[in-house]
């Protein structure tokens, strides 16, 4: 079997399956504040070569792959693009309201036992470029038995300050880690692990799992770990959206001196599995 590689560019890194690029990681790309920059995987690719993601789409530009997004972090939006006002009932661009989740370095990088795995340290950024938060990240990625890829994500979020206040949008509720699906997954087709099918009846609704397959192909399952707080998570779905809803049920504050540690599974497949096999895998994520 052909092992997974891993070269760093001028943006980030590249992860590789031979010759085929699987996805690349954006981590120093410059773009407009408004879009609260932030790192991101954009593209990703299926074991086949289909596309998964969407990257700064027309509609919302702020909109970049697979990333962490946080509507509501203190006084800071590291989302991108308008807010939703209340008073008004309305989305408003919100001037000098936009931070950044800024790269520093990776800390560490391996390729053994056909795991890649990468440390990434960032601090965050509010409008006015003062630290709110530091966080630590890191990504494993390994190979399937069968064609795909499974990667675990997780995250160690610090606050610099006397507390660190996450929020999501006061309308819709997205905030946290999220996926823009790209063309072929346009209209994809959502599962759960609670026997839920569709976009619109699992949207809000608990699961440790969902599932997202493109109407010609490709599938992608993202996985909530028992130790997160609010497990199982709500998730935000749409046709072309997938994301952990961590912050549905309300704010979370994160006192100074302590870490809010989040750990997620994701899984990028050629074909769309069945819930055993998906059972399967979430089992191999939280073991």
């Amino acid at each position: 079997m052909i092992e997974l590689g891993l070269h760093e560019n001028c943006l980030g890194f590249e992860l590789h399956d031979g010759d085929r690029l699987v996805t690349l990681y954006r981590a120093r790309e410059e773009l407009p504040r408004s879009e609260s920059p932030k790192p991101c995987f954009a593209p990703i690719y299926t074991p086949s070569g289909g596309l998964v993601t969407e990257y700064r789409p027309a509609d919302h530009a702020w909109h970049t792959g697979l990333y962490f997004g946080w509507v509501h972090a203190n006084q800071a939006n590291l989302w991108g693009g308008p807010w939703y006002l209340p008073e008004k009932g309305k989305y408003e661009m919100v001037e000098h309201s936009h931070g950044v989740q800024r790269h520093l370095d990776f800390a560490e990088k391996q390729v053994k036992d056909g795991r890649v795995s990468i440390q990434e340290k960032l601090e965050w950024l509010d409008a006015r470029d003062e630290a709110i938060a530091r966080e630590q990240r890191s990504y494993t990625f390994r190979k399937l038995e069968e064609p795909g890829y499974l990667w675990t994500i997780e995250t160690r979020i610090r606050p610099t300050g006397a507390v660190l206040v996450l929020g999501a949008s006061r309308a819709a509720k997205y905030s946290g880690l999220e996926l823009r699906l790209g063309p072929p997954f346009a209209d994809a087709q959502h599962r759960s692990s609670e026997g839920l099918e569709g976009h619109e009846n699992i949207m809000g609704q608990q699961a440790r799992w969902v599932s997202a397959a493109g109407a010609a192909g490709g599938a992608v399952v993202m996985m909530d770990h028992p130790d997160n707080p609010r497990h199982p998570t709500p998730w935000f779905t749409r046709r072309n959206l997938l994301g952990a809803g961590l912050l549905m049920g309300g704010d979370l504050e994160v006192p100074q001196g302590e870490e809010l540690v989040l750990r997620y599974g994701f899984a990028v497949l050629d074909q769309a599995p069945s819930a055993g096999v998906v059972e399967e895998l979430y089992a191999e994520f939280i073991s």
